[in-house]
C-alpha cells in the first residue's frame, strides 16, 4: 500500500508542477501577446504618421490651388470674348472662361494659348 501512496504523491507533485508550469507558460504567452500587440500598435502609429505627413503635403498643394482659383476668379472677362473662344475653338463656356481668366482677360493671349495647346 505504500507503493500506492507514493504513486499518488508523485501524481500530485506532477500535477502541481504542471499547474505551476502551466501558469508560467500562460504568463509567458501573455507577455509575448503584449509585446506583439505593442509592436502592431507601433507599426500602426508609423503608418498613421506617414499618412498625416503625406496629407500635409497634399493640403499645401490644395491651399495653393485654392489661392490660384481665387486669383483667377477675381479676373474680369468680357462675355463677347468668351463667345469668340467658344465659336472659334468649339469649347464649352467653362473652358473658354478659364482660358481667358488664365490670360488675365486678354483675348489675343487667350487665342494664342488655345492655338498652342
Amino acid at each position: 500500500m505504500a507503493a500506492e501512496g507514493e504513486v499518488v504523491d508523485e501524481q500530485e507533485t506532477e500535477a502541481k508542477a504542471k499547474g505551476e508550469g502551466g501558469k508560467q507558460n500562460k504568463d509567458l504567452d501573455t507577455v509575448t501577446d503584449y509585446v506583439e500587440a505593442r509592436e502592431m500598435d507601433a507599426s500602426k502609429a508609423q503608418q498613421a504618421m506617414a499618412a498625416m505627413l503625406g496629407s500635409g503635403e497634399a493640403s499645401e498643394d490644395s491651399l495653393a490651388d485654392a489661392a490660384r482659383e481665387r486669383e483667377l476668379a477675381a479676373v474680369t472677362i468680357d462675355q463677347a470674348d468668351v463667345a469668340v473662344l467658344m465659336a472659334e475653338f468649339e469649347v464649352d463656356k467653362a473652358a473658354a472662361e478659364r482660358k481667358l481668366r488664365e490670360q488675365r482677360g486678354d483675348l489675343t493671349a487667350a487665342l494664342t494659348a488655345m492655338l498652342a495647346s
